[in-house]
């Protein structure tokens, strides 16, 4: 027979994963992630990557606390929220280099006897594994919270217990992949627009990310009242 709460409870677990992919520090990561090599494909594909990380490192949490029974640091999340914060000063500040620098370079090279030299831009890395990273990092942050509810609704049971962090994971993934088709598709229309437009967008969202990067600094060594 149909368990309906257990139905109940997995389906909160995917509706709360579609609204926490939206918290600030999230959006604001994969925004400026998409920012340094925006297109639609590569905000999705990096909103995907983020969403595989911020998952991953949730299941594994899970598999260790509810099914080996594995005690997890309680400072590990307060750890992981500090260095979100230097994670988006960083970001920030890269993709603020990235729009000074443009990655031009001078490429030389000879034909016989004639020489040419020309302005080049860098080879996007196919294998840029930076989202997955901020995910993980993210999803360390985040953990306790998430993790804390789970015994007092999981009857006691492990695989209800991952099935629901499984379908939040799953939430946050969805909504990750629409934010950045969305994302990508206002990038194209303001490139098409005005490349100047374009540029300070970028220009915003790198210092916004920064502004953020140091309020959750901040907000994370305040003492607890």
């Amino acid at each position: 027979m149909i368990d309906l709460s257990i139905i109940a409870l997995l389906s909160t677990g995917l509706g709360l994963g579609l609204l926490h992919a939206f918290d600030a520090d999230h959006i604001m990561a994969v925004s400026t992630l998409s920012s340094k090599r925006p297109s639609m494909k590569q905000s999705m594909k990096f909103c995907v990557q983020w969403a595989l990380g911020h998952g991953g490192v949730l299941v594994a949490l899970g598999l260790l606390i509810f099914a080996l029974g594995v005690q997890v640091p309680e400072s590990l999340s307060l750890w992981a929220e500090r260095a979100v914060g230097f994670m988006l000063i960083g970001l920030g500040a890269w993709l603020l280099y990235s729009l000074w620098n443009q990655s031009v370079r001078i490429h030389v090279h000879q034909h016989g006897d004639v020489t040419h030299a020309h302005l080049t831009k860098d080879k996007d890395n196919k294998h840029n594994h930076t989202p997955i990273l901020v995910g993980i990092t993210h999803g360390l942050a985040g953990s306790a919270p998430v993790l804390a509810l789970i015994p007092a609704v999981s009857q006691g049971r492990v695989d209800v217990a991952i099935g629901y962090i499984v379908l939040f994971s799953l939430g946050v993934m969805l909504s990750m992949f629409l934010f950045g088709a969305s994302l990508g598709g206002a990038q194209k229309w303001l490139q098409s627009k005005s490349n100047l437009l374009f540029n300070l967008s970028r220009g915003s969202v790198a210092c916004l990310s920064m502004v953020l990067g140091g309020m959750w600094i901040a907000e994370s060594f305040a003492p607890v009242a």
